[in-house]
């Protein structure tokens, strides 16, 4: 699309008053984050804004436990109403154990996903499930060290496809650099590889190239151009034409918070 929107904080987080009144009466709540994000069209193509989001959260105190509720809004996702709302936090926490959850519940496809995650020893494990593929991943996270260097290991299990994920992370001198490969059969796909640094205060840079897609993205998150607001730049260089310059796009997106 290349309308402009302009929408109030009203128009982009239709809560409902009432029901949000009452519910936080029970509970002693506190400010967790809440931000709004305005994207653009491919910028070479002439400006345009093509979306607006905003996420809510607080935390809140039940008893002695404490949850944290939140809520995102993607106007093209669902223009009307909220997109999702989240709640997580720890069911169980000790000094040898600690079990973590994660609900989300999307209004637009109905599907409530759920995370459980458990740490012990180092080691974190995962398990995915929604109401529409059932079981989803099963994973397995762990700090290693091969030679001199900290490697940080995921493997996961991915039921619908039936194929084994790895991904690796480790510090390249003052940067971050990663790695994703997916088997399944004796064939690997969904080859990644990414690249993260700081350029700066207030201003990183990160690389990821998709093997499957050809694509190179770029992105740029700056903190320092504009006061109380994040900027991203955000190009995408398909690698299969000759010329990658012309062939690029690029999006930008303004944060801030509220």
């Amino acid at each position: 699309t290349t309308e402009i929107y302009t929408l109030s904080l009203h128009d982009a987080l239709p809560i409902c008053k009432t029901s949000q009144s009452t519910m936080l009466s029970t509970l002693n709540a506190a400010v967790l984050s809440n931000t709004i994000s305005v994207s653009t069209t491919d910028v070479r193509s002439g400006i345009a804004f093509d979306n607006i989001k905003a996420t809510w959260g607080k935390v809140l105190g039940i008893g002695d436990s404490k949850a944290n509720l939140g809520a995102k809004y993607d106007r093209n996702a669902n223009k009307d109403f909220l997109e999702s709302v989240t709640l997580s936090g720890n069911a169980a926490s000790d000094d040898d154990l600690t079990v973590s959850y994660d609900i989300e519940h999307n209004f637009g496809s109905k599907n409530t996903e759920l995370t459980l995650s458990a740490v012990s020893g180092g080691t974190t494990l995962s398990a995915e499930y929604d109401t529409d593929s059932q079981l989803k991943e099963l994973s397995a996270a762990r700090e290693l060290e091969l030679g001199d260097s900290k490697v940080d290991t995921e493997v996961s299990w991915i039921v619908k496809t039936q194929n084994m994920r790895v991904k690796m992370m480790t510090a390249l001198g003052d940067a971050t650099v990663s790695a994703q490969v997916d088997y399944a059969d004796g064939d690997t796909s969904g080859l990644e590889f990414g690249y993260a640094s700081n350029l700066e205060k207030g201003r990183d840079l990160t690389a990821t190239y998709s093997a499957d897609d050809k694509d190179l993205e770029i992105e740029i998150v700056d903190t320092n151009f504009e006061s109380d607001a994040t900027w991203t730049a955000t190009a995408n260089l398909p690698t299969t034409d000759g010329n990658m310059v012309d062939a690029a796009t690029l999006t930008l997106k303004r944060s801030w918070a509220w």
